[in-house]
């Protein structure tokens, strides 16, 4: 059986129909006829049953795409597909599946659909699997064909290289399109912790949003060059391992009953570990200790222990980050004469916010609401949780006048200066707003919401802002 897909995306058609046939590349299989069946493993997650794979014919002179298709479904839950009938003058094809997939941190269905993709050579193969990292050698490959002017096979060698050596700094001999996550090999072990390491916590959109600026990046030179974004994912991974959800992942992938999962955690612990510049644990260096020395890490600064059977483990004593276990998110605190503060702004998806000059995920979120309210005549309001985490609430009038008293100003400037409010000051405001849980109401102005203005000075003043406004949101603990 032989399988391939399509790839229904407007930057792809793009990288496409910007082949020049003022320089036509040349490949071996000019003259070439395929006719038969292709098959292979769709797999984020595997893709659903029901999932499209098609199958685009690439011209063997230019790869560029001839019009031809085939179009197959994936057969099962494993993400088996097969493209039947397939009649192609070119050994060359683009594979394309697109549809639900499980998702392998969660263990759920995914509830938004996705696509990859799979340069093929039929010369010589009929099976073809697509996975992350066919799909992200994509645009390295065409860089290579287009600019090095190297071979078809040379140039996909080398993008796999350069992908398992940015993530692992390790190289190995199977090919991408060999590869499935549950195969017990370096390759599928290292495949199945790069899905893990780059799907997190994320929706599909904003899945397939880092997929392609992840690709863009690789395409250029064959290097991971956004290292905040290994930091993020680095940290992401780190809390995996701190907080036991590892485990968790393995056991929502072995509930599928689909076949075994092979032992992908020594892969995500290397991924963090080299991004914090640890280096390696084994037995010879049992019982070091080693600071993260990455500055951009929410883990900076903090000792790993290397144990025999663990690999570098967290010292949770000096741990003054929380997790937040509705969407993965990791927030530093710090604790200030008994109260802890979050130290970063909120990034919580409550469906009704706004985005600091359109960047969420760097500053935090701007919110509308906060989800509880208290007005200075009710005297019992509890704990207001309001959208904070489970065991943090939103700040009150007494939270910020304890904050006031007590505070010295070596505690204020990392608590209100941290490096995504500095950014904020740059873009030239004058000072950064902080919901409270509290409302004024007068006649004259009817209700009024309470808010903390923090100027460029450190100093705070408490301002009342009207229905609408959007503004950051710091977290206490209960």
């Amino acid at each position: 059986m032989k399988k391939m897909t399509l790839f229904v995306q407007f930057v792809v058609l793009c990288l496409f129909c910007g082949c020049s046939s003022e320089n036509p590349m040349e490949f071996p299989g000019v003259g070439t006829h395929f006719d038969g069946t292709v098959d292979g493993v769709s797999q984020k997650g595997p893709f659903l049953t029901g999932s499209t794979v098609t199958l685009q014919e690439l011209d063997a002179k230019s790869l560029e795409q001839t019009g031809k298709s085939f179009k197959g479904k994936i057969t099962n839950d494993k993400g088996e597909f097969a493209v039947d009938n397939v009649n192609l003058d070119s050994p060359y094809g683009l594979l394309v599946a697109n549809g639900y997939f499980r998702n392998e941190v969660t263990g759920k269905k995914s509830s938004g659909t996705i696509t990859l993709m799979a340069f093929a050579d039929l010369s010589n193969r009929s099976h073809v699997n697509v996975n992350l990292l066919t799909h992200l050698e994509y645009g390295r490959v065409r860089v290579l064909l287009d600019q090095k002017k190297m071979s078809f096979v040379k140039a996909k060698n080398k993008a796999d290289q350069e992908i398992f050596s940015n993530f692992f700094d390790m190289s190995i001999s199977e090919k991408a399109e060999n590869l499935s996550i549950f195969e017990d090999s370096e390759g599928g072990r290292a495949l199945l912790a790069i899905n893990v390491l780059l799907l997190g916590n994320l929706s599909e959109s904003e899945f397939m949003e880092r997929l392609i600026a992840l690709g863009d990046d690789f395409a250029r030179d064959g290097v991971w060059n956004d290292a905040l974004l290994k930091t993020k994912i680095a940290d992401y991974a780190c809390g995996l391992s701190v907080w036991g959800e590892l485990l968790e992942i393995r056991k929502n992938m072995e509930a599928w009953k689909i076949a075994d999962v092979p032992a992908f955690e020594p892969y995500v612990n290397r991924f963090w570990a080299d991004q914090y510049g640890l280096g390696t644990c084994d037995a010879s260096n049992v019982g070091e200790r080693k600071k993260n020395a990455n500055e951009t890490s929410v883990f900076y600064g903090m000792n790993f222990i290397c144990d025999k059977d663990s690999g570098w483990v967290a010292n949770k004593n000096e741990l003054s980050v929380m997790w937040d276990h509705r969407d993965g998110h990791i927030y530093k605190y710090m604790n200030i004469d008994g109260t802890d503060w979050m130290t970063s702004n909120l990034r919580y998806d409550n469906g009704d916010f706004e985005c600091f000059l359109g960047n969420c995920e760097d500053y935090g979120y701007l919110y509308k609401d906060p989800g509880v309210w208290r007005t200075f005549l009710e005297s019992n309001y509890g704990n207001p949780a309001g959208i904070c985490p489970s065991g943090w609430r939103i700040p009150v009038f007494e939270d910020y006048e304890h904050l006031k008293k007590y505070a010295s100003e070596n505690d204020i400037k990392p608590l209100f200066s941290e490096a995504e409010r500095n950014i904020i000051l740059a873009s030239g405001v004058d000072s950064t707003s902080y919901w409270l849980g509290d409302v004024a109401v007068s006649q004259r102005y009817g209700e009024r919401r309470q808010a903390l203005d923090v100027y460029r000075s450190g100093r705070f003043y408490f301002h009342v802002k009207k229905r609408g406004d959007a503004v950051f949101v710091r977290c206490v603990r209960d």
